[in-house]
């Protein structure tokens, strides 16, 4: 004991590295319950680690396979949310385009005339041509013709006068309040240098005042 106790600390790690090695020589492998104690406590602690990874194996695999089947549907459904969340920002946008569509709309319903505003809007039309100096050869409505919104009131016109008056005529036409369209314009020059204009105003009411399409025609000249 006493020559054990005066070896170095090197001395003494080198022999129980002899002592460990001379431990693993010559084992019964067909009977490991007789083997020295280092080899023992090694293979039984080699056997628990086996043991307890073939327990993890076997108790935590499903519950690994399931943790990762739930990952994939869970990026499934943030896929699903980001879609979704910019349908409903789009749906928004398209929101606020109807409404300012409808508001567009309203604003052009208010400029439709009814029954009495179809009389009013000729005796406008008939006033703008005298108050441009221009001579109307006729002013007459044509029969209505109906859509699924609004009905349309062709009025057909021949009138007379200068460039310059006509050009001004067509620009009252176009600020009126009324929503009028001059179409299907047909231009004749006269020898005495004045103008002769042919076509159509075309104006606008709404659909549930269509009651008593016929109207009587304006002459012109009337002031």
């Amino acid at each position: 004991m006493t020559a054990r106790n005066d070896l170095t600390l090197s001395e003494r790690i080198g022999a129980w590295g002899d002592d460990v090695s001379e431990q693993f020589s010559d084992l019964d492998l067909r009977d490991p319950a007789h083997w020295p104690p280092v080899p023992r406590f090694t293979f039984l602690t080699v056997l628990a680690i086996l043991v307890f990874g073939l327990s993890w194996y076997v108790s935590l695999g499903d519950s690994y396979d399931e943790l990762n089947s739930l990952n994939a549907k869970e990026l499934q459904l943030r896929e699903s949310f980001s879609k979704k969340l910019a349908k409903t920002s789009r749906l928004i946008t398209f929101k606020q385009q109807r409404d300012q569509v409808r508001g567009y709309v309203q604003e052009l319903e208010l400029q439709l005339p009814d029954q009495t505003g179809t009389n009013e809007l000729l005796t406008e039309i008939n006033r703008l041509g005298v108050l441009r100096d221009l001579q109307f050869d006729f002013l007459r409505p044509a029969p209505v013709v109906r859509t699924a919104y609004y009905v349309e009131m062709p009025i057909s016109f021949r009138l007379f006068g200068s460039y310059h008056n006509v050009a001004a005529f067509a620009s009252d036409i176009a600020q009126i309040q009324r929503v009028v369209h001059l179409q299907d314009l047909t231009f004749t020059s006269k020898p005495d240098g004045t103008l002769s204009v042919e076509g159509t105003l075309r104006g606008y009411r709404h659909l549930e005042n269509t009651g008593g399409s016929s109207q009587s025609p304006v002459n012109g000249g009337s002031t």
